[in-house]
């Protein structure tokens, strides 16, 4: 069987970015973007800042969120997550300890 290589790309807790992104692979967001995000994986970290509208396969949120996400397969949100945004998602996972406002969608299989 074949595996799948994929690439990673950072964004350290140092980096402010604003502006349109588009990554290929795994993004890993510990600094703070603002703008629009496409992604296939993204995970960001407890210290970051985004207020952007994402669309990203899968999706974890560690940190602060503001914006709107579309997230085709999974979006999770862990305990240490801050959330306002309007959500449409396929799958949702929400630990206890989140703050999260806002408005969800999911998809449902029928």
């Amino acid at each position: 069987m074949k595996t799948s290589q994929k690439n990673i790309s950072i964004i350290s807790k140092d980096c402010k970015l604003k502006g349109d992104f588009d990554f290929k692979g795994y993004l890993i967001i510990g600094g703070s973007i603002s703008g629009t995000l496409n992604a296939e994986t993204v995970i960001t970290e407890k210290d970051s800042h985004i207020t952007a509208n994402i669309k990203a396969n899968l999706l974890t949120i560690a940190g602060f969120f503001k914006g709107e996400v579309e997230a085709t397969d999974t979006l999770t949100l862990l305990k240490t997550a801050n959330v306002s945004a309007c959500i449409k998602c396929g799958k949702l996972i929400i630990e206890e300890g989140c703050t999260f406002n806002g408005k969800i969608k999911t998809d449902v299989a029928g």
